[in-house]
């Protein structure tokens, strides 16, 4: 798993750096990262020593957490790894709010600066009452905890005028872009350039 996350990472970091070349200004690039993974005392440095690599900023590259990873004792190593990444600059999403039981105390002790709303809430938000007043609860509570919001798995007009409705930060899901390899990313990104070849249009996938 160290060793596939490893490539993910690379693999990743490397494309954010063509895209800068060819003038693509994305602003982040999102990788998971997994029990395993997070649990490794080497963690913090091989990702420096890949972001120093390819030339990027700390900044520039976003982690992923799943929530049944902070909900449960993850123990010392896994939020040391998390607030050394943070303070180096990187950001910490939660993925999969509201599946994984994690409180208030976890989110804060993990250093989370985005959560990102589960699918299942999602779906059917723009006809499902119950469904939007969930969602509406959840940005609320981010909203006072200064917490960044990103919605999965929109798949539909409706669902995006909602959530866009309520507030909902950045979204990602069919109705934006199914997933694609390097080059397909490419030409999807120079597709969705300003008409005067300037930066990129503002974009909803994390």
């Amino acid at each position: 798993m160290r060793q596939l996350g490893q490539k993910i990472l690379s693999d990743s970091l490397v494309a954010l750096a063509a895209w800068d070349k060819q003038g693509l200004l994305v602003p982040h690039i999102s990788v998971n990262l997994s029990n395993a993974e997070l649990r490794n005392p080497n963690l913090v440095d091989h990702i420096a020593m890949e972001l120093d690599r390819c030339g990027l900023s700390a900044n520039r590259l976003v982690l992923e957490v799943l929530e049944t990873v902070v909900s449960t004792n993850a123990g010392n190593i896994i939020e040391k790894n998390l607030n050394r990444l943070a303070k180096m600059g990187c950001g910490i999403d939660l993925d999969d709010f509201g599946t994984g039981h994690a409180s208030i105390t976890s989110i804060r002790k993990f250093a989370i600066q985005r959560i990102k709303i589960d699918r299942s809430f999602i779906t059917h938000i723009d006809s499902d009452d119950e469904q939007r007043s969930m969602v509406a609860a959840i940005l609320t509570m981010a909203d006072r905890l200064c917490l960044d919001t990103l919605a999965e798995g929109v798949e539909t007009p409706g669902e995006q005028l909602t959530l866009t409705q309520l507030g909902c930060g950045h979204m990602q899901g069919f109705l934006l872009s199914k997933p694609m390899d390097g080059e397909a990313t490419t030409n999807w990104l120079q597709n969705r350039r300003n008409p005067d070849g300037g930066n990129v249009r503002k974009l909803y996938t994390a």
